[in-house]
């Protein structure tokens, strides 16, 4: 019900039907989450247009929208993160537990340098006529991953949930299913098992990121307010125009969150 099952972005499924703190869900059908839409194919292209998406929110690097752009318009939100191949990045990548650690740094580093980029998007979200949105990068993991971490704790979504969500990628597009990447990554030095942890979403790093933003920014809304630039009136419109509150006719899934394949 959460992943529509697209034959080519194979991550890509609703962040609606959380619980908050507010007693409300969030929405159905607002707010989607993916992998490169570049992947979508010929067939999978119309099942998209139906979802009536306003927005695309593109964050990846120009480079990357330069080699593989998407099949529609997009904004691009370009969120700074780190290039496993960059600068020989890969080489220094010898186990698991090393990839993992990377993906924790590169978790801690997009909080540091990319405050103003999620006050951006979560402002735009609360745009009537910007959404349904969908938010995505490469992979739909890591800048994603966190961008979405982010937002539904926003929300008010209880931490061990929005970790729960995180982890939906080590079922939709992780390690098994995208050997390529992982080849790719192997050729760029990177020993296999390395390889293949910066193909999962580890809970411990995403837990590690958002327990050191508390630490270092007193809370999301702190954040948010400080250096991600949001006004307070944007933060509460954000707020309202995700979670449905109690008594709302959409509080529950729409009738078997039904859609046009």
């Amino acid at each position: 019900m959460r992943r529509i099952p697209f034959a080519g972005a194979l991550n890509f499924r609703d962040i609606g039907g959380y619980p908050t703190a507010s007693a409300g869900l969030t929405r159905w059908r607002v707010v989607y989450r993916s992998d490169s839409l570049h992947r979508l194919t010929p067939d999978d292209l119309p099942v998209f247009d139906a979802l009536d998406i306003r927005a695309i929110y593109d964050l990846r690097r120009a480079d990357e929208l330069a080699s593989f752009p998407g099949p529609r318009e997009y904004v691009h939100l370009a969120l700074p993160n780190r290039d496993p191949r960059a600068k020989g990045e890969h080489a220094r990548l010898t186990s698991r537990a090393e990839g993992e650690r990377w993906l924790a740094a590169d978790y801690l580093g997009m909080i540091a340098s990319g405050a103003a980029c999620f006050g951006d998007l979560f402002s735009r979200l609360a745009d009537p006529g910007r959404v349904p949105a969908v938010i995505h990068c490469a992979g739909g993991k890591d800048r994603t991953g966190l961008t979405i971490a982010l937002l539904l704790t926003a929300l008010g979504v209880e931490r061990e949930v929005v970790l729960d969500d995180y982890q939906l990628t080590n079922d939709y597009g992780g390690v098994t299913h995208r050997p390529d990447v992982i080849e790719l990554f192997v050729r760029s030095g990177a020993a296999r098992e390395a390889a293949e942890a910066l193909m999962t979403a580890p809970r411990w790093a995403m837990a590690k990121a958002l327990d050191d933003l508390d630490r270092t920014y007193g809370g999301i809304e702190s954040y948010l307010l400080g250096p991600g630039g949001m006004s307070p009136a944007a933060f509460h419109a954000f707020r309202a125009a995700l979670v449905t509150l109690p008594g709302s006719p959409y509080e529950s899934a729409p009738d078997g969150h039904r859609l046009p394949f």
